[in-house]
């Protein structure tokens, strides 16, 4: 064992001078099979649809636009649809006078006067009308200062309209229901298209002190609202709570139980739709590493764990909206600087590629990004917006432009590049690997293939289409990735088909295969979920942790995946024994995503193959940890019927024995306060390890992956400690100082 100085830093680096072997029957290498004449159903869903997916946060007469001819060629070259709005509500709020006659009420009759001029103003704006069909999806939604605890209006400076406080919930729920029968219309000159959803209020568990309410309370506030918006408008549907945060395995899943537990028991009832923000997590801009990310299995496990309760509670699932996505970085909101939008754009482009999977459940998924955002910005203090997520910003904001030249696309223009073209039917697609996700459409002659990477490094990704039904005349490659972060979108061509693509360090590509004949399909599959009769559940050692999963309907052929949600502090095992009906199922070492070492525990699915023909119409489930702590969360049985029998590749390159070069093994910073790393694990598995104290005292237990893996020891006392790493044929130890 030898130790170096790493030049110009004062780390130590642990290097292991040993060469050993392991054996096995393969490399794993990461492809995927395209099956062009299988249609892949989820639910009754099959097509893309992109007034689901590609939208800009803004309404139809959202004056931040240059130009109605930018507006226009926006939304048309890119096939961009509105998706939400949560200002004009507020302004017509504050603009609302007081019943003199019913205190604490809206005046309606005034409401009407506004109303008529509202529709008025849009009939004049005769622009916008072309762009209705734009605005099948749109979603209005209030603020915090709309919530009746005896805060009042704020009506705007050049108005006489005397402030108010609004009484209670019946009120807040007279002014929704009124303004969306008086200040809408049906288009054109009738006035603006009512909107298809609204958020009763944004965020709003997470100002519930600041309110001086109870979550409880916020929760009655929207069946009060819901149930009135119903008597005059039952064609609108809404919902809530638009959760800000959905940490659900935070204090041991006290967020859980306090926040969506408590909205669904409720609320759930009275709601047509459940929405929620995703946000891969930044909280200081001096520590990009640390980010804890939510795409990949955590965006399962909240998504599983709200379904499966639901279910349980409903008798349903509940439809969503997805009014927010991306990254988010507080710290971040700065003068502008390019690094940024490519932070959130390969947070949009993956999270919506696994929104895609849910399209029957989806009403609208909305990257967030604000046209320009202007009032965010506070022109006394800073001469640039600091705003973060913009599609515009001013010629000046970066250095070496004119001073206050105009407006340009920031790089989120590349997401809606990237998109514009994706239409047509889902194909049945199956990745090798979780940390690829995979998608194909088919329009005529036309396959869209979409890959994105999970991983933090790059990826060569073998392809294998089956039963093509005529020659490749042409291949279009748009590649989304980075350069030392600052975002790229190239477009490549190919005049005959490809064996294989290189896809970037958390990349997304859409393959755009042009064939010689039209593509016909005619077989499916049926893709369908089951929930457990049981749900949430501690985890005791050596304990059997059976569920019950009924109804399941089967065919001939087909494939399934057992969803395991856990909820784990790092150091307990993420492998239990399973059996399904009795008979053991191997637990895959592996996940989507990174291994979620930034967030106080790992919160994900395991997505777990189960041969097909051990499914019966009633089955059972069993469950057994080797080690105490967390939860089971959730457990679904996703059932995928074939029409025809499915082959599968096998992508493993067949090598007997494959040498491990240990001595590019790297642990560092030693010593170290609170975290240290291991460099250069092979990339083909996970790796076990384990913390020992110098007497042999094993401390905690964990696994590694890929190339460059986080172990936190902030925890452990100062001293020196040994952790051991385990292959299936080898185990290496290394020392290491805590400070």
């Amino acid at each position: 064992m030898q130790k170096f100085i790493l030049s110009g830093s004062t780390f130590l680096i642990l290097q292991i001078g040993l060469l050993t072997t392991f054996h096995s029957t393969g490399i794993a290498q990461i492809g995927v099979d395209i099956n062009l004449n299988v249609k892949h159903l989820t639910g009754s869903v099959s097509e893309f649809d992109r007034s689901k997916f590609i939208f800009i946060h803004a309404g139809i007469t959202d004056n931040e636009w240059d130009s109605d001819e930018q507006r226009k060629s926006f939304l048309e070259d890119y096939d961009v649809y509105m998706g939400r709005n949560n200002g004009s509500i507020v302004w017509e709020y504050n603009n609302t006078k007081e019943d003199a006659n019913n205190k604490g009420f809206p005046d309606v009759p005034w409401m009407q006067q506004r109303g008529r001029s509202d529709i008025n103003n849009y009939k004049n704006k005769v622009e916008a009308h072309q762009f209705e069909d734009r605005y099948d999806n749109m979603m209005i939604g209030g603020q915090e200062f709309m919530y009746p605890n005896g805060q009042t209006t704020r009506p705007p400076g050049n108005s006489s309209i005397a402030p108010w406080a609004y009484k209670d919930y019946n009120a807040l729920a007279e002014f929704y229901a009124n303004y969306l029968t008086y200040y809408f219309g049906e288009g054109g000159d009738s006035g603006r298209p009512r909107p298809r959803m609204v958020e009763v209020m944004n965020e709003p568990f997470v100002k519930a002190n600041k309110l001086g309410t109870t979550r409880a309370s916020l929760s009655e506030m929207h069946n009060v609202v819901a149930k009135r918006i119903r008597q005059d408008h039952p064609d609108i549907m809404v919902g809530g709570y638009t959760a800000a945060h959905p940490a659900f395995e935070s204090g041991n899943f006290n967020h859980w139980r306090n926040n969506w537990k408590l909205f669904i028991d409720v609320a759930g009832e009275e709601m047509d739709f459940f929405s929620f923000h995703l946000y891969d997590f930044v909280g200081d801009r001096n520590r990009m590493q640390d980010e804890m990310q939510r795409k990949g299995s955590n965006i399962e496990a909240i998504m599983d764990m709200i379904n499966h309760y639901s279910y349980l509670k409903l008798g349903a699932t509940k439809p969503w909206s997805i009014s927010e996505y991306g990254w988010f970085c507080p710290p971040c909101d700065s003068p502008y600087y390019v690094e940024r939008d490519w932070y959130n754009l390969r947070s949009f482009n993956s999270m919506m590629v696994q929104l895609m999977e849910r399209q029957d459940q989806i009403l609208n998924a909305v990257p967030f990004m604000i046209l320009k955002a202007r009032w965010a910005h506070n022109t006394a203090r800073d001469e640039y917006n600091t705003y973060g997520p913009r599609l515009m910003r001013e010629i000046g904001e970066l250095e070496g432009e004119p001073a206050h030249g105009g407006w340009v696309y920031t790089e989120f223009i590349k997401f809606f590049e990237f998109w514009k073209d994706l239409k047509g039917t889902r194909i049945d697609t199956k990745a090798s690997d979780l940390d690829l996700l995979a998608d194909a459409y088919v329009v005529d002659n036309k396959v869209y293939l979409v890959l994105s990477n999970l991983e933090h490094s790059k990826q060569t990704v073998k392809l294998n289409f089956m039963d093509t039904p005529s020659t490749v005349e042409r291949i279009m490659v748009k590649h989304l990735y980075e350069t030392n972060f600052i975002p790229q979108l190239d477009t490549t061509y190919f005049d005959a088909d490809i064996e294989e693509i290189e896809l970037g360090k958390e990349a997304t590509m859409i393959l755009e295969y042009t064939f010689s004949e039209p593509i016909d399909i005619p077989e499916s599959s049926q893709e369908t979920s089951y929930f457990a009769e049981q749900y949430f559940q501690a985890i005791q050692a050596n304990t059997n942790h059976s569920f019950n999963i009924k109804n399941v309907e089967t065919g001939e052929y087909g494939e399934a995946t057992l969803r395991l949600g856990l909820g784990r502090a790092h150091n307990r095992s993420l492998r239990p024994e399973l059996k399904v009906n009795g008979t053991v199922v191997n637990v895959p070492n592996d996940w989507r995503g990174y291994d979620q070492k930034t967030r106080d525990q790992f919160f994900g699915v395991l997505e777990i193959p189960v041969p097909y023909s051990l499914l019966q119409e009633n089955n059972t489930i069993s469950i057994k940890f080797g080690d105490s702590g967390g939860h089971i969360s959730s457990l679904a049985l996703q059932v995928f019927n074939f029409s025809v029998p499915i082959e599968r590749s096998d992508f493993s390159t067949n090598i007997e024995e494959v040498e491990l070069n240990l001595e590019t093994l790297e642990l560092f910073p030693n010593p170290s306060k609170s975290r240290i790393y291991i460099k250069n694990l092979p990339q083909e598995k996970r790796i076990d390890y384990s913390i020992f104290d110098l007497t042999g005292k094993e401390l905690r237990v964990g696994q590694l992956s890929g190339q460059f893996n986080t172990i936190d020891i902030e925890n452990l006392a100062q001293g020196t400690y040994l952790i051991e790493i385990r292959t299936e044929n080898q185990t290496n130890t290394m020392k290491f100082v805590k400070h």
